[in-house]
């Protein structure tokens, strides 16, 4: 597969029509895949903040946390790991395996603990490049020292998109140790990152646009510290979680996609 990596470059456009087809042509099997991974983050999004904003129940309250976390953000954090990587697995799997022969049953259980795995570690670089802005933005700090941690951040911020090929070849049953997808990816890190950008950023935007024109709607700004109009609210939750399955299924066609062009044995 390292030859493979080496030696081919992807073509981004045919790798971005693919994931759109594979995902906006097939929106009644991502929704056979999904719906319960999409029943439990809707769940996950809306009773929390119902039961503490309309509800009258009051939750508990962090201490020091300068960060401004609550236990609704746990919660969200703790259902999006669980149930988009397992939605995850079995999108991978859906582009990966043919459709007259898919994916081993038993396949699904030890993907679904490496993607969980995967993703604690990203969410460790991410706590990383977080306390290293802060520490950065404090008064005092020297210019070189911003240069120099803004250079790092960059280098471990691209770091797990050239490892993103544990994703895939953990969901098809053949998983890569980090070195091994590191070098597959070679000469297309960039290529990856642009694509996984350019399939996903018109559908984060077609969200956030929705959004605001409820929020203007509604008048949100109106209501100050007060909870919005129910209506908004529900609405609010059911687009950010439906924005985010399909954001994780296009990222999986982008990834699977590369994945197959640069591994001589993907199935």
């Amino acid at each position: 597969m390292a030859a493979a990596g080496i030696h081919t470059r992807v073509l981004v456009g045919e790798v971005m029509v693919e994931a759109f087809r594979g995902v906006f042509g097939q929106l009644s099997l991502l929704l056979d895949v999904a719906w319960l991974p999409l029943i439990i983050l809707l769940a996950a999004d809306i009773l929390p903040g119902y039961l503490h904003s309309y509800g009258n129940i009051p939750w508990p309250v962090w201490r020091g946390d300068q960060l401004g976390f609550t236990l609704e953000n746990i919660i969200e954090a703790a259902a999006g790991l669980l149930c988009l990587t397992a939605l995850a697995v079995r999108w991978y799997q859906v582009a990966l395996f043919p459709a007259a022969h898919p994916a081993p049953a038993g396949l699904f259980l030890g993907a679904w603990l490496r993607f969980v795995l995967y993703t604690l570690l990203l969410y460790f670089i991410a706590a990383l490049l977080i306390v290293a802005m802060l520490v950065v933005d404090r008064d005092g700090v020297p210019d070189y020292v911003a240069l120099l941690t803004g250079a790092a951040m960059m280098a471990a911020w691209l770091a797990p998109v050239r490892c993103m090929l544990l994703f895939p070849a953990a969901a098809a049953g053949k998983p890569l140790s980090i070195i091994a997808a590191w070098r597959s990816l070679g000469g297309n890190t960039w290529r990856l990152f642009v694509a996984v950008m350019l399939v996903t950023i018109p559908v984060v935007f077609v969200t956030a646009m929705i959004v605001s024109a409820f929020f203007a709607g509604f008048h949100i700004e109106a209501y100050g510290d007060k909870a919005p109009p129910l209506g908004f609210f529900l609405l609010r939750g059911v687009l950010s979680t439906c924005g985010n399955v399909l954001v994780v299924a296009l990222c999986a066609s982008t990834i699977a996609g590369f994945y197959r062009r640069l591994d001589a044995t993907a199935v």
